[in-house]
């Protein structure tokens, strides 16, 4: 009966993207049950003639799902304020707005800062007290800190590894990589740690101390946690096994593409992932401050499109609404790789104006097409929008519209440029919490996307 109903209802006269008539008014045109009906409707659906949507029906189909969606999109579910309050107090836990270590706002600022009335708000604190990720005392809410992992200042050492050569050197390749540097040690003396600062290199597999001495984490009997940096990292994986039977805290600065996280270790209890750079979320931030203040369309470059952020970022803008203009090269995925290169050309103290020349030779190949000059502008980085503008002073290219970049470096503020900022004092926060509150109900994910925002000069 099905088989004969299907083909019934494939006779009835229909265009394109019209909507069936519903199951109910097919049972009382032909006399069938409601089971028949569905089962024509399912068999129509795996023939790819007809497509359902959720609270809209069912409609006829040649050109996919999405040309009905553009017809008939899907009805958006309306927004709780209790599910408001849980989604902005996340962003805000994910932006580093609180003070990890100091009470929240009272009720009254923060209802005032959702937007929601009180009691919704109190609702919202006190499930939070429940689940244990906050703690209440009075009128003050705060964020859950175990006493019980606190020890004496001269026991409480945390092992932090970067990438290292082969005596133990290491060279920040970045402010940013700087900046995390300095911000671990500042927080660890600020939390009563002591730092052991280890390399591993990648060479060898072996980690080395500061003193070029090869090591092995049984020589650190004391460390209640570890921080890892991924950062220039080429094989995160042999840093990962180092740590692998390790049972405290492991808090790793994750500067890779996300779907590389190694699935083995995103099960382990003990470990947690942070990210600020990759992904679509800082493009995604960097187009929603960009409507904000009236743009809708712009030119987005990168020489570096070799890179999953570098291609983020762009997928970012476009998911926010933008409409983007694409001037990108994948011939390289970072500035690092017009370092290598000069470093291999010339002498040590010329490397930067030699990988600067280059990025430049680069970006006027990108620049043929010259329908950027109607639109403002967004760069991969602070390195390509100060380049850019060196070029417009050299009158190697014609005048550019507005600059907005990544990166919010030094840099940025010379040249007076709205940035992008990663918010690397969050991310190192964050990580200081999840070792020393492993019992505590996890505010962060198992990977927690750090975020950041524009920065206006």
């Amino acid at each position: 009966m099905r088989e004969e109903l299907a083909k019934i209802i494939q006779d009835i006269p229909h265009n394109d993207g019209d909507r069936l008539p519903s199951v109910r008014e097919i049972m009382k045109a032909y006399g069938v049950s409601s089971s028949t009906v569905q089962s024509a409707l399912k068999m129509l659906e795996k023939a790819s003639q007809i497509c359902r949507i959720q609270g809209k029906g069912c409609f006829w189909t040649s050109g996919g799902v999405a040309k009905i969606y553009e017809r008939h999109p899907a009805p958006q579910a309306r927004e709780s304020a209790y599910d408001k309050v849980e989604r902005l107090f996340r962003e805000d836990w994910d932006r580093g707005t609180f003070r990890i270590d100091e009470p929240l706002p009272l009720m009254k600022e923060l209802a005032q800062r959702y937007n929601v009335s009180q009691a919704i708000l109190r609702n919202f604190l006190n499930a939070m007290v429940q689940k244990g990720a906050l703690a209440r005392s009075g009128r003050h809410y705060s964020f859950i800190r175990n006493s019980k992992n606190e020890q004496p200042a001269s026991l409480s050492e945390i092992i932090f590894v970067t990438r290292c050569n082969s005596w133990g050197g290491f060279t920040a390749e970045s402010e940013r990589e700087m900046d995390f540097l300095r911000m671990v040690y500042k927080k660890a003396g600020a939390d009563n740690y002591k730092l052991i600062l280890l390399g591993m290199n990648e060479n060898s597999g072996k980690l080395i101390d500061r003193s070029g001495k090869t090591r092995k984490l049984a020589d650190y009997p004391n460390a209640v946690g570890a921080i890892l940096s991924t950062l220039l990292i080429m094989q995160p994986l042999k840093l990962m096994q180092q740590f692998a039977g390790i049972r405290y805290p492991i808090a790793v600065w994750w500067e890779q593409p996300l779907q590389d996280i190694p699935l083995r270790y995103l099960q382990k209890e003990n470990w947690t992932f942070f990210n600020s750079t990759f992904g679509t979320a800082p493009g995604k931030e960097m187009g929603k401050f960009l409507i904000a203040h009236g743009i809708n369309q712009v030119a987005y470059f990168s020489p570096y499109h070799n890179s999953s952020w570098s291609i983020d970022r762009l997928q970012g803008l476009r998911d926010a609404g933008l409409s983007v203009i694409d001037y990108t090269d994948s011939e390289f995925a970072s500035p690092w790789d017009y370092k290598q290169i000069a470093r291999s050309k010339v002498e040590k103290f010329s490397v930067e104006v030699y990988a600067r020349e280059l990025l430049k030779q680069k970006m006027v190949s990108l620049m043929k097409n010259r329908d950027y000059e109607q639109v403002a502008i967004v760069c991969v980085n602070d390195d390509v929008a100060s380049a850019l503008l060196e070029m417009q002073e050299e009158g190697r290219i014609e005048k550019l519209g507005p600059l907005y970049s990544f990166d919010n470096s030094a840099e940025s503020y010379m040249l007076r440029l709205p940035s992008y900022d990663f918010n690397t004092q969050a991310l190192v926060d964050h990580m200081f919490y999840s070792i020393a509150n492993t019992d505590a109900f996890r505010m962060q994910r198992k990977v927690q996307q750090i975020l950041g925002q524009v920065v206006e000069k």
